[in-house]
């Protein structure tokens, strides 16, 4: 038996145990209201009867068979000891025989005066000797005068043997009663801790790395929602490891391209030195080792200063110097730097501007080179004669679309999603570059909360769109204009 099985038992245990004793204070009252409450109205009725009868004796001279009969057999009458004493304190008399009945105790005369005193009905228990008596005194009343009051004198009704005889019973019952409840709550609190034990089994596995487990409860109350809250919770760590596991490669494949791309142009600088150094290659031939080892020191320093570039973009701490300016300028001083590296290919750049300006918070030198970098990628990828469409329109009154599309080789639907992955290139080109160009493009766009989707088709082209929010500054420089 578990521990939380032991605890739900050992409350129930106590909850019974206090029913029980409610059980059996509610019994003994039960028991005292219908023994001693009911015998005390019982005898309370029997005196005002007797007294009742009497003054109506009082209250007439004339002689009345039987009356002397009901005084002589008072006490069969009222099944108990009863005296009548009048107020000063002689036995009492009636009729011409004047009889006299039987002389109270000093108790009844005691009790006696206390009723006179009231002038009411009066009732009391008392202990005399080893019983329990309960007294009742009822006045008798004559020509509107206190004459004498009617004492009866009983024993109390309870039955302590029957009373003990209830209680045994009674407390078989509870006994019963509760073993029976503590047998059924074991049964009931199993099967409550059977999901419970589940759950808790699950959420270990969870703890120990297996995040492919399922609790295989179906149940309709909270414990059945826990479960599926688990399960739930189990199929997202599953998606986080899987993810972790996935940058843990791209962070392999980091270093490991980053090796490469220090590796080729470190040793092919080295190279050249050294055969300069040992004489191997002079005249001509060192100049052109010379120029060699500058391009190489050249494509070195853009690498690094492309690492740096992204390092400080990434950061979201390291500031970018923001203000407010017109995008569409920043396009177009891109497409105006890119028109040189377009011409040695034959590249046509048509390029649609929005007419009206589009004012943002921004870093002007941050988003040119977004869009230099895209318009790169364009040029790079694409073949001899071909055309780069860059376009500029509202979109729904509320963004500004910009649009960068190239007629190039195109990305396949599975390097799409690591394009904007540092140091990824498609294994589909052949085309030279550190693979950081498209990374630092995506986080100047997030820096500047600009949404970048692409979609390309393999053979055909690809597509690159920014997509720019509405700024209350932009409709403000608009009212102003």
């Amino acid at each position: 038996m578990n521990k939380l099985t032991r605890k739900l038992l050992r409350y129930f245990a106590v909850l019974e145990i206090l029913l029980a004793v409610l059980v059996f204070i509610g019994f003994c009252g039960v028991f005292r209201y219908y023994t001693v409450t009911l015998h005390q109205k019982d005898l309370k009725t029997r005196a005002e009867t007797i007294a009742s009868k009497l003054e109506e004796f009082l209250s007439t001279n004339k002689e009345h068979s039987g009356r002397g009969a009901y005084l002589k057999f008072l006490d069969d009458i009222s099944m108990a000891d009863t005296y009548i004493i009048t107020v000063d304190g002689s036995p009492f008399s009636f009729g011409h025989r004047q009889m006299e009945l039987k002389k109270a105790t000093k108790g009844a005369e005691e009790f006696a005066e206390q009723v006179f005193q009231s002038k009411k009905y009066v009732q009391k228990q008392k202990k005399n000797g080893d019983e329990h008596v309960i007294l009742t005194g009822v006045p008798i009343i004559k020509n509107g005068d206190l004459a004498a009051d009617v004492v009866i004198v009983d024993k109390e009704s309870i039955d302590y043997q029957m009373f003990i005889q209830a209680v045994i019973i009674l407390g078989g019952c509870i006994l019963a009663a509760l073993f029976l409840s503590i047998a059924a709550a074991r049964y009931f609190a199993g099967r409550f801790m059977h999901p419970i034990q589940e759950i808790a089994g699950t959420v270990k596995k969870l703890a120990n790395g297996n995040y492919t487990v399922k609790t295989e409860i179906n149940d309709n109350t909270e414990l059945g929602q826990l479960a599926r809250e688990t399960d739930i919770l189990a199929e997202k760590l599953e998606e986080v490891r899987l993810e972790n596991t996935r940058l843990e490669q791209l962070q392999k494949d980091y270093f490991a391209d980053l090796s490469h791309e220090l590796r080729t142009p470190v040793t092919i600088i080295r190279s050249s030195l050294e055969a300069i150094c040992d004489g191997v290659v002079q005249g001509e031939k060192a100049a052109e080792y010379q120029r060699q080892t500058l391009k190489e020191s050249i494509s070195l320093q853009r690498l690094v200063n492309d690492m740096l570039e992204l390092s400080r973009l990434q950061n979201k701490d390291f500031p970018i110097q923001k203000e407010n300016m017109n995008l569409l300028m920043a396009l177009e001083d891109a497409v105006q730097a890119v028109r040189s590296m377009a011409g040695k290919k034959q590249i046509s750049l048509i390029f649609e501007n929005l007419e009206e300006p589009w004012f943002i918070d921004g870093d002007y030198g941050r988003l040119r080179q977004m869009f230099v970098a895209a318009l790169d990628n364009a040029i790079k990828y694409s073949e001899v004669g071909q055309s780069v469409w860059i376009t500029a329109k509202k979109k729904e009154e509320s963004f500004l679309e910009i649009s960068i599309k190239d007629q190039g080789c195109g990305i396949s639907e599975e390097n799409l999603a690591n394009i904007f992955d540092k140091f990824y290139r498609s294994s589909q080109t052949k085309a030279k570059g550190s693979g950081l160009g498209l990374a630092i493009l995506k986080n100047i766009a997030n820096r500047h909360r600009i949404e970048v989707t692409i979609s390309s088709t393999y053979g055909e082209g690809t597509e690159l769109c920014f997509v720019v929010p509405f700024c209350l500054e932009n409709e403000q420089n608009d009212t102003d204009s």
